[in-house]
C-alpha cells in the first residue's frame, strides 16, 4: 500500500480584500508541520506536491524550511494544478449579490459588513448557502468551475500521484492543498455524498494533516483502492492558538 498525506495550508486571510495571503500565524502553522515532520507522519517521504495558489506554496516554502532546519529532509515541492482550491470567491462575487436581493436577511448582512467582524459574518454565512447549492447543481457555472467539474479534477490529481509512484510498494507522498480538495478526497474514500462532503471542507483545520492508502497493484478506484487512515490530525501542532479553521 502507498500512502498520502493531504496537509491543509496554514491560515490564510479570511475576511480581507486578498485572501490568498498567509497570515502571521498562518506561516507559525506551516513551519511546525515542518520543525515536527507533521508529529511523525511525514517523516521519509518520497515526494511533495503543492498546489498552484500562493497560500498553498507559501504553506510549503515555510514547512519545508523549518524542516531543514530541525534536520528533517522534506523533499522540494511539485506544482500540480489539479490540487487548487474550488472557485470559492469567483462563486461569491457572481451570487452574493444576486442572493442579497433573494433574500433580505442576507441583504441585511451585505448591507452592515462593515468592520472584519462583520465580513466574517457574511462570509460564513455566504459559504453555508453558496457553496451548498453549487454543489447540488443549483447555481448555473457561468464560466465558473462547476462541482463536478472539480471532484473530477481532484480524482485526477490522486490518479497522478499515485501513478507517478506505482513502482515497488509502500511510497509516502504529501500533497500541500486545500479544505475542498481533502474534503473530495474524503468523499471518494468514504462514497459520501455531495452534501456531506462540502459539510467536512468547513471542518478540515488550518496546517492539519489526513492520511489515505491506496493499493499499489493495479490501482483503478475499486473499493478499497482507496481508503481513509486518520482525517484532520493536528496533534504537531501542539498549541491551542494554532489550532484554527480559517
Amino acid at each position: 500500500m502507498g500512502t498520502l498525506f493531504f496537509i491543509r495550508h496554514g491560515q490564510a486571510s479570511y475576511g480581507v480584500a486578498d485572501y490568498d495571503n498567509l497570515s502571521e500565524l498562518g506561516v507559525r502553522q506551516a513551519r511546525r508541520v515542518g520543525a515536527t515532520a507533521g508529529g511523525g507522519l511525514l517523516r521519509e517521504v518520497d515526494a511533495v506536491y503543492v498546489g498552484p495558489l500562493r497560500r498553498q506554496r507559501d504553506t510549503a516554502s515555510h514547512l519545508r524550511a523549518a524542516a531543514a532546519e530541525a534536520g528533517h529532509a522534506v523533499p522540494e515541492g511539485v506544482e500540480l494544478p489539479e490540487l487548487e482550491e474550488y472557485p470559492a470567491f469567483e462563486l461569491l462575487a457572481a451570487w452574493v449579490p444576486r442572493l442579497a436581493a433573494e433574500d433580505p436577511s442576507f441583504g441585511a448582512l451585505v448591507a452592515a459588513a462593515g468592520d472584519h467582524a462583520d465580513r466574517v459574518r457574511l462570509l460564513d454565512r455566504a459559504f453555508e448557502t453558496i457553496i451548498g447549492r453549487w454543489a447540488r447543481g443549483e447555481l448555473p457555472p457561468e464560466g465558473i468551475e462547476s462541482f463536478e467539474h472539480f471532484t473530477a479534477r481532484v480524482r485526477r490529481g490522486i490518479d497522478r500521484m499515485v501513478a507517478a509512484h506505482a513502482e515497488g510498494r509502500g511510497a509516502r507522498v504529501a500533497a500541500v492543498t486545500s479544505g475542498g480538495v481533502i474534503g473530495v478526497a474524503m468523499q471518494l474514500a468514504l462514497g459520501l455524498d455531495h452534501q456531506a462532503a462540502t459539510s467536512l471542507w468547513r471542518n478540515v483545520r488550518n496546517a492539519s494533516i489526513s492520511e489515505f492508502a491506496w493499493r499499489s497493484a493495479g490501482f483503478a478506484w475499486r473499493p478499497g483502492d482507496f481508503s481513509v487512515v486518520g482525517f484532520n490530525h493536528v496533534q504537531h501542532l501542539g498549541d491551542a492558538e494554532l489550532l484554527t479553521f480559517r
